[in-house]
């Protein structure tokens, strides 16, 4: 799934930018992962060079430009929140082990990451 960057307003003020922490107005990024909470939803995006594990936006600011679920992902609902990303990363606590710097999580993390980018590039015409 590969989506454009519409609009970024900055996250400390309601102003918008042309470019904020590696993402671009009009550049194309795969989403690593989409996360809703009961009616708020927000998908993860990583730039070229945007810090890992990439950013949660609102996807107002982005379109769809490439539709194709990532192989891999599926569907979870729990304690109040929808995630559909790889299954590797639907573990409980695996973001949390991320950001400790698990060795396993952080490893799950890379080969997910390096997956998705192989598979983001644009559909065969």
């Amino acid at each position: 799934m590969r989506v454009r960057c519409l609009e970024i307003i900055h996250p400390d003020g309601d102003y918008p930018v042309v470019e904020y922490d590696g993402i671009r107005v009009g550049c194309v990024y795969p989403v690593l992962e989409m996360v809703a909470y009961d009616v708020d939803c927000q998908i993860r995006v990583l730039g070229p060079d945007t810090p890992d594990p990439g950013l949660l936006w609102d996807p107002i600011h982005f379109e769809t430009v490439d539709p194709r679920i990532p192989p891999g992902w599926t569907l979870t609902i729990a304690d109040g929140c929808t995630h559909l990303a790889d299954a590797r990363w639907q573990r409980p606590g695996f973001w949390n082990d991320y950001h400790q710097g698990d060795p396993q999580a952080l490893a799950d993390y890379d080969h997910v990451k390096s997956e998705l980018l192989a598979s983001a590039q644009p559909p065969d015409n």
